[in-house]
């Protein structure tokens, strides 16, 4: 034994590259995008058709009101648009699940490759649900990060720059809907509310959230189905540069 080595001690070998490899390739991302591209837009036309049947009710919910037809007559006009509201918590739901399998497999994969960010993977989920739930600020950090983390041209990933879209994404699905419930709070227009009164009451006060949410829907999935499709690209081609995929 040299100097060079006599009384220092060995590094431990690396982790088998193979192993690396094969958990990063288990957990592939098309699928989920897929789902993603899918649920989305539907969850956003749904919105936009709930505005228009909500629309086309309000002469019946004026009438309800002012007593010139039936409550049944009312609920039969206005249960389409709740038949809707339905379809869309649903696929709702389903869009919200993908995408945070999906965030969470992306931060895996790049702590498997070294890139440890501020935002680990439990964020993916715990992210959406810490306050103010509305305005979603965790899950906006959280993509710049991961998107940063697909790099493949800057010496230091985190230096590298985020995407405009992530940003315009923030605008239309947080920001523009809590400036839509701070408008109707200001208005002290109800939010919610039971009862044949209180949906036709939502339905005319609640007109302008309903469209101005409809429209910041339809903005917001059209930039994260782009998000989602460049972010899972960029992500295969760093997994390729790696020998990985």
């Amino acid at each position: 034994m040299d100097e060079a080595t006599e009384g220092s001690t060995p590094l431990p070998p690396p982790p088998p590259s193979g192993l690396v490899g094969y958990e990063v390739a288990t957990k592939p991302l098309n699928g989920l995008l897929t789902t993603i591209s899918v649920l989305i837009p539907i969850t956003a036309g749904l919105g936009l058709l709930f505005a228009l049947l909500n629309e086309l009710a309000l002469d019946d919910a004026r009438s309800f009101l002012a007593g010139a037809i039936s409550e049944t007559e009312f609920v039969a006009s206005y249960g389409p648009g709740l038949t809707l509201q339905l379809a869309q918590t649903l696929t709702q739901l389903g869009a919200g699940i993908s995408v945070i399998i999906w965030m969470r497999r992306l931060a895996s994969h790049h702590e498997q490759l070294g890139r440890v960010a501020t935002w680990r993977p439990a964020w993916a989920i715990g992210g959406w649900f810490v306050p103010p739930l509305i305005l979603y600020v965790i899950p906006y950090l959280m993509f710049r990060e991961l998107w940063k983390a697909t790099d493949s041209e800057h010496n230091s990933w985190k230096d590298a720059p985020s995407s405009p879209l992530i940003t315009g994404w923030f605008i239309a699905f947080g920001v523009a809907p809590t400036g839509l419930a701070v408008r109707q709070w200001l208005d002290q227009s109800p939010l919610v509310g039971s009862g044949a009164s209180a949906m036709a009451e939502t339905a005319i006060n609640q007109r302008f959230i309903i469209w101005g949410s409809a429209f910041a829907s339809i903005a917001s999935a059209a930039l994260f189905v782009m998000i989602a499709r460049q972010l899972t690209r960029r992500h295969q081609e760093l997994l390729k540069s790696r020998g990985i995929m």
